[in-house]
């Protein structure tokens, strides 16, 4: 058995007393007598006494007082070795400890601990991995980053054949490449974005950033990176084809959401991180807000971080981070998932409706885009012209949909599409058809009743499919209008 140091100094202070007391006051007996004596010969002298001198009383002394020196020595290097353990313990963020303390506010011009503040995110949220590196780089430079991937969500031209599909339905005013101001919006979003090809953590330089806002986004891009870093490749995993972008709306929710839940709650134990305002629709100097983003794609762009939040939290109630880990390998479908997540927590999850066509060439050409947009861009659409209660009225019933585009000949402005929505039953059609209708009287200035040429446009709002069905159309010319009724009846 090992002693302790401490136990054997105390053995060797207690040895060394009780020597210096024995030879300081205790003499030695002399022999017992002898009743034989021997032969003369054989008859020795007595031993000398010992002799205790003053001397080696001194040297046990000193040896004493060394050892209480060392005794304070190594205490003095305990309480230091104490100081430096709490001080790692401080900067690791409390991984592992129990009832260590929290990070506390840093001086203004002391650089943020990224590191720290990742590992307090990454044990809170119960992620096992090593902390994210970190380094600052301009904003412009995380804006690349951000369109790179992107691109590689959407390939082949996906996102600005989406906006040349909405602008035909005259959702935006023109065709337009959104992803470079998606980009720009998720830079001043997050204050940062995971690089995983360096596996680096681009946190925004202040100096580069549109404001302070921008920055003070950072913990959100902390909790984001190292989500994407863990979960990335699981929830983004490539397609067949072109993911729909209802699809990929609920995904984007998912990680997004969660993200904000887990930058939520850090910001409940930690003081020094408290939120900010995320969506500042009133500000209109706010640097989100200074993205000249068309507000239709604005509004389907922040949906990730503002519905997603209330997904994110419903599954935490539901089943802890043990839940929210699990929607990874089994995430959401659809927007309408994302808006009612009881939904999506149902043991009879309803399995997704495609929308069969027989023929879809006008003219013997395919369409260019062919999307399904899902309930929330169906609501957001309505909200243009209605409010907000018959908007998500004429939304709530929708089952499935299908966006279908063709390039306009002659030059036209504005390309042909048809939308094909198909609806619970024929009341919740109803509902849609009526504020569709409200829509397109408002934008055209017009008092049609569901078909119509006002501003270059020939439109149709047409039922179909058993009464649950609506189809709109939106031709650059008569001929095209015939034709796509012919298609989507």
């Amino acid at each position: 058995m090992k002693l302790n140091p401490a136990t054997l100094l105390i053995i060797l202070l207690a040895l060394g007393g009780a020597a210096a007391l024995f030879l300081a006051g205790v003499k030695p007996e002399p022999p017992p007598a002898v009743s034989v004596q021997p032969p003369v010969a054989a008859v020795k002298q007595e031993a000398p006494p010992i002799d205790v001198t003053n001397k080696a009383v001194e040297d046990l002394k000193k040896q004493i007082v060394l050892l209480e020196g060392q005794i304070e020595y190594l205490q003095g290097q305990n309480d230091a070795l104490k100081d430096e353990n709490a001080q790692l313990i401080q900067k690791l963020g409390m991984l592992g400890m129990k009832d260590a303390p929290k990070m506390t506010p840093k001086d203004d011009d002391a650089p943020p601990d990224f590191v720290g503040m990742g590992l307090e995110m990454m044990k809170m949220r119960k992620l096992h991995a090593l902390p994210l590196v970190t380094t600052a780089v301009s904003q412009e430079e995380v804006e690349k980053i951000i369109l790179a991937w992107l691109k590689r969500q959407q390939p082949n031209e996906e996102g600005k054949k989406l906006a040349r599909g909405l602008a035909a339905l005259g959702w935006i005013p023109e065709a337009i490449d959104p992803l470079p101001l998606r980009a720009a919006l998720m830079a001043r979003q997050l204050g940062g974005w995971y690089d995983e090809e360096s596996e680096t953590m681009l946190t925004i330089d202040p100096p580069t950033a549109s404001g302070p806002a921008v920055t003070s986004n950072e913990p959100l891009g902390i909790a984001f990176g190292q989500l994407l870093r863990e979960y990335g490749s699981i929830l983004y995993q490539p397609q067949h084809g072109p993911m729909k972008t209802d699809m990929r709306l609920a995904r984007d929710s998912l990680i997004a959401g969660d993200a904000a839940l887990t930058r939520f709650l850090h910001s409940l134990q930690n003081p020094a991180s408290e939120l900010k305002d995320d969506l500042p629709a009133e500000d209109p100097d706010h640097p989100i807000n200074q993205v000249p983003m068309p507000a239709y794609l604005r509004e389907l762009a922040l949906f990730p971080f503002s519905r997603g939040f209330d997904f994110a939290q419903t599954l935490h109630s539901a089943g802890s981070f043990q839940q929210l880990n699990a929607a990874y390998s089994r995430p959401p479908t659809s927007t309408a998932e994302v808006i009612e997540p009881e939904v999506y927590l149902d043991q009879e999850r309803p399995a997704l409706v495609e929308i069969q066509l027989g023929e879809v060439k006008l003219k013997n050409v395919l369409p260019y885009l062919d999307d399904c947009l899902g309930k929330f861009a169906c609501a957001t659409a309505l909200r243009t012209y209605n409010t907000d209660e018959d908007a998500a009225l004429g939304a709530r019933g929708l089952v499935a949909d299908r966006l279908l585009s063709w390039v306009a000949d002659g030059g036209a402005k504005r390309d042909h599409a048809a939308w094909q929505t198909l609806f619970m039953d024929k009341s919740s059609a109803d509902a849609f058809f009526k504020a569709m209708l409200n829509c397109l009287k408002e934008r055209y200035k017009t008092q049609g009743t569901g078909e119509f040429t006002a501003q270059g446009r020939f439109v149709s709002l047409l039922r179909n499919r058993a009464d649950a069905g609506v189809v709109l159309i939106e031709a650059a010319s008569e001929e095209a209008r015939a034709a796509l009724k012919l298609l989507m009846k």
